[in-house]
């Protein structure tokens, strides 16, 4: 899976991300957890890869990660930002 490509930009500020849409005029904002999945998403990866990143990046267990990355997974496609698969 993977953000979408062209119309998002985002930067982060303190460990955490804001998101624009370029194409809807939003914006989201996310924490420390979710610009590690940002990170990871941008480049493209698999949902294994993103819950080994916040397991590595927050000393979570697996399935507190599983949880938290379909959660998220879940809140980006709703929004339109993640390329279809």
């Amino acid at each position: 899976m993977r953000l979408r490509n062209g119309q998002l930009s985002w930067r982060e500020f303190d460990g955490e991300a804001v998101v624009l849409d370029l194409a809807g005029s939003r914006y989201l904002t996310v924490n420390a957890a979710g610009t590690v999945l940002l990170k990871r998403l941008a480049e493209g990866c698999m949902r294994a890869d993103l819950v080994t990143a916040l397991v590595d990046s927050f000393a979570i267990s697996d399935e507190a990660a599983a949880a938290d990355v379909d959660a998220f997974v879940a809140k980006l496609e709703q929004k339109g930002l993640l390329e279809p698969s």
